[in-house]
């Protein structure tokens, strides 16, 4: 008789979205009042740890940041009004992720004042930190687009099923 392997049709991604600033924590609101699930939030932070939680729960805990990338596959920073743009602390995510393999990747919404001086350094650091950068004009969007990323919506019992297959 021989051994078999279960294997998922499906994989869910385990998601960390960073805000950037006042509009990042806005819109992490709005995409938590349209339904986006099962990703966590950074809500405070200093240069070597940051606070974070579900994205519907109040509760936060203290990580380091290296352990916080370590245990995700992604890294999402979020934000539209980019002189709010934490440069050091987007860098040091930046950073973060490179050395633990993770996608980085960052949305900006409806993005506004990119034409100013502290605007156009956020967007030239973030053009050159992320290996994604996406403009979206709206908050539905950008919530649509990173249920996508975590690998879709499900509802309960609506999994792929998993597939017993023999090992070699």
């Amino acid at each position: 008789m021989s051994e078999t392997t279960p294997r998922r049709l499906s994989y869910v991604a385990r998601i960390l979205l960073v805000p950037l600033g006042k509009s990042g924590d806005d819109l992490v609101e709005q995409m938590a009042r349209a339904g986006l699930t099962d990703v966590d939030v950074v809500t405070a932070h200093s240069p070597a740890e940051a606070a974070v939680r579900d994205i519907n729960a109040e509760a936060t805990v203290v990580r380091r940041i290296d352990e916080l990338v370590t245990e995700s596959d992604m890294v999402i920073l979020i934000g539209s009004v980019l002189p709010q743009v934490p440069i050091g602390f987007a860098t040091a995510m930046a950073e973060a992720a490179r050395e633990s393999g993770n996608l980085l990747a960052g949305v900006l919404i409806d993005q506004q004042d990119w034409d100013s001086p502290q605007g156009a350094e956020a967007m030239a650091v973030l053009r050159m930190e992320l290996d994604m950068l996406v403009s979206i004009t709206q908050v539905s969007l950008a919530t649509a687009f990173v249920d996508v990323l975590k690998g879709g919506y499900r509802t309960p019992g609506a999994y792929a099923p998993v597939l017993s297959t023999p090992r070699i």
